[in-house]
């Protein structure tokens, strides 16, 4: 019995740790996530922005 009671504490315990390891793995993704789109966002900008300035230039017509 005893046994049977060490066994499901040792397996509730690798649940919880899981879902702790989880949740980090989740928040750490939103973060990347958000910092990747405000780079891509500020890449496109960028981009938009060499566009427009070698249009006035002339440059390539």
């Amino acid at each position: 019995m005893i046994v049977l009671a060490v066994l499901f504490g040792a397996f509730a315990a690798g649940l919880v740790v899981i879902g702790v390891l989880a949740l980090r793995a989740c928040r750490a993704a939103d973060v990347l996530s958000a910092a990747v789109a405000r780079a891509s966002d500020e890449y496109q900008t960028s981009s938009a922005d060499l566009r427009e300035r070698v249009g006035r230039s002339g440059a390539g017509s």
